[in-house]
């Protein structure tokens, strides 16, 4: 009952001073807007973040035909190896679930008057990942390598430039002067990472028919995904294929390795410590705000104390106790925060979804919009923080309150 008293003379006190009140709120507002918004925002562009990671194969090793350099052994080969039967042999070893293999390259592509340059991959059934979606026709198979068929699987880009009338599948485009028919085409997710024009053909024909070079040279793969069991062991996978490549291709101790990896979990994890780097320093930005609101309340209180210097000398003549006084300033700090942070809960959802609208309309190409979301645990701790803000700047002027003489209190003017 006291409390309940002491919240209806502080929604009393604080509509008499409507103006007074509404400037003081107001500050409250901006800092709860400013934390929730900022913290909002940084939250889904971390989530837009790590969808894109989701299509970095971060559950894989990625091994290409490179010298490694930054190996604690001595200088690689200048040449560097990977060829089929190392990839043979990889899919073997205790723990590899699947490998897939490609042999890249770049050339022209050309249908009919059409003409693109684009990125010439080999590869095989296993290169269909989640991240990607066929939009009509079919993917390589199996069969299509055994047979070495000259068919193609065009992304999304390719097909727009080399078939503008939007009916690719069926007919015949030129590669490297060679014809192949298309047989797919599909999308990949959008991504600050993929591009697009990519031309998907047999690994077993781009080795022997595209680029024949390569299918005696020591070059024959250009990079493979080693997929694993279980995540877990993928440093494990790593040394086991490292040891197994040192050995096919006969490197000294004194020698670097003549083939690298590349783990997309480093990337990913320093990209979302980076984000939640960002996030958090946008958070403090906007905590100063909300400190600079709870400065304008404690003004706002101790200028309360000093116009009811007499009501609070009123109060204690007619028997309220010190701890009474001090209740009633400390309910009236906190209402006036919580007022604020209401007021900054609904800034912040016109300010998130308008800002989604806004992105959907002028960047639909994106793909940010669908992660622009109000947080709801950046909103409950910019509430908890306005009433511990509140709570703090209304102790001194509460505490100064309770501690008034009757006797001076009923004397002042």
């Amino acid at each position: 009952m006291q409390l309940f008293e002491s919240f209806r003379i502080a929604l009393g006190s604080l509509l008499a001073n409507q103006l007074r009140t509404l400037l003081a709120t107001l500050g409250i507002a901006i800092g709860i807007a400013a934390v929730s918004t900022l913290l909002s925002v940084g939250g889904s562009f971390q989530r837009f973040a790590q969808s894109q990671f989701a299509g970095l194969d971060t559950d894989a090793l990625t091994l290409m035909a490179q010298p490694d350099f930054s190996g604690s052994s001595g200088p690689p080969p200048d040449q560097p190896v990977l060829t089929a039967g190392d990839i043979e042999a990889i899919a073997g070893l205790p723990g590899v679930r699947e490998v897939t293999a490609r042999y890249t390259s770049g050339g022209e592509l050309r249908a009919g008057p059409n003409v693109a340059f684009g990125n010439i991959i080999g590869t095989d059934p296993g290169y269909l990942r989640p991240s990607m979606q066929l939009i009509m026709g079919r993917f390589l198979s199996a069969e299509d390598l055994e047979n070495r068929a000259r068919v193609a699987v065009l992304d999304l880009f390719l097909a727009q430039q080399l078939f503008p009338d939007g009916r690719p599948l069926g007919r015949e485009l030129l590669v490297q002067s060679l014809s192949f028919r298309v047989v797919g085409v599909y999308g990949q997710s959008d991504s600050f990472f993929g591009g697009g024009g990519n031309l998907l053909v047999p690994i077993s024909v781009a080795r022997d028919r595209l680029f024949p070079a390569a299918a005696l040279g020591s070059v024959q793969v250009s990079e493979a995904s080693i997929y694993v069991s279980d995540v877990a062991q993928l440093d494990a996978v790593q040394a086991a294929v490292t040891a197994l490549l040192r050995a096919r291709h006969k490197l000294t101790p004194e020698q670097g390795n003549d083939f690298m990896f590349q783990d997309f979990r480093q990337f990913a994890e320093a990209n979302n410590n980076v984000l939640v780097g960002i996030t958090a320093f946008l958070g403090v930005i906007g905590g100063i705000a909300l400190l600079v609101g709870g400065i304008g309340i404690m003004n706002i209180m101790l200028v309360s104390v000093a116009e009811r210097t007499r009501e609070i000398g009123l109060r204690k003549a007619v028997g309220a106790r010190r701890r009474d006084i001090l209740l009633q300033f400390l309910v009236e700090a906190i209402t006036l925060s919580l007022i604020g942070g209401l007021a900054g809960v609904l800034i912040t959802a016109f300010l998130v979804n308008g800002g989604a609208v806004a992105v959907q309309l002028l960047l639909a190409d994106s793909g940010i919009a669908p992660f622009l979301l109000m947080d709801p645990q950046a909103v409950a701790l910019a509430l908890v923080f306005a009433s511990v803000v509140g709570l703090v700047a209304g102790i001194y002027p509460a505490i100064r309150a309770s501690r008034l003489s009757p006797i001076d209190a009923l004397r002042a003017n």
